[in-house]
């Protein structure tokens, strides 16, 4: 369990959701070094990156186990 941090990771899919006109993403990823122990998140629009796409390296922001953030690897998770 991750209680709050930051972790590299590699998007594996990425779908849109639209629930009641709010926008959401449904992510598949996996950490660095953990490639066949994919994750799952949805995270708000406001929680990840304009054109995220698989392939893309990432990292992942968590709070209480929860994805918080999603940012390009070459971010620095305090932009």
């Amino acid at each position: 369990m991750i209680m709050s941090g930051s972790r590299e990771a590699t998007i594996q899919a990425i779908q849109g959701v639209d629930i009641h006109g709010t926008i959401f993403y449904d992510l598949v990823y996996a950490h660095a070094g953990e490639e066949g122990q994919p994750r799952r998140a949805r995270v708000g629009q406001e929680s990840i990156y304009p054109g995220a796409r698989p392939g893309d390296a990432v990292r992942v922001s968590y709070m209480m186990n929860v994805v918080i953030d999603v940012r390009r690897a070459e971010a620095s998770p305090h932009d």
